[in-house]
């Protein structure tokens, strides 16, 4: 992807000779992303959600942590067969808990991305939105851009403000003189 882009950004020069006119917009989807009320709400669901499953990883691991000190505590006593016998019992318990771990992994991900899917759609029509309003030939993501000239347009509020995210205020300047 970076090849990709860095590519197109060494070609635009060429593309900009014969029509240096066009505006070129920037946004800072991350800072976009981070400010929205529906992120904060599915991170915290997905958060959630991932509690729920690490305790009941945690459960099992107990679970195996208590079979395994009665099979340690009683092993000297056990006949070979009772022996075999707890050991494939403790090894299902093992893989069984391994297997929960990567499906509730792949599940979590998937719910992430259910959650995320419609907001990544509302942010991507808010930026083609303001890409049209400003008069933009192009909108590029402002962390992968190498430099960025003076010329190009930062339009990371205005699709803050297309989508309703009220401005941040800036932090107060300290005063330079200080001693």
């Amino acid at each position: 992807m970076k090849k990709f882009l860095l590519s197109l950004l060494l070609l635009l020069p060429l593309t900009f000779s014969a029509q240096a006119q066009q505006k070129i917009g920037v946004v800072n989807t991350a800072a976009v992303m981070e400010t929205l009320p529906d992120v904060k709400a599915a991170t915290t669901k997905i958060q959630d959600l991932a509690k729920q499953y690490d305790s009941e990883i945690k459960r099992m691991q107990e679970e195996m942590k208590a079979k395994l000190e009665a099979y340690q505590k009683e092993e000297a006593t056990m006949t070979d067969v009772i022996k075999k016998r707890r050991q494939q019992e403790l090894q299902e318990i093992e893989s069984r808990t391994q297997s929960s771990y990567q499906l509730m992994q792949e599940e979590i991900q998937k719910e992430q991305e259910k959650l995320m899917a419609p907001i990544r759609t509302k942010v991507s029509a808010a930026i083609n939105k303001v890409c049209e309003a400003n008069g933009c030939a192009y909108v590029f993501e402002a962390g992968g851009l190498l430099a960025m000239g003076s010329t190009a347009l930062d339009l990371t509020q205005a699709v803050k403000d297309a989508l309703g995210i009220k401005a941040t205020p800036a932090p107060a300047a300290k005063s330079a003189g200080r001693k």
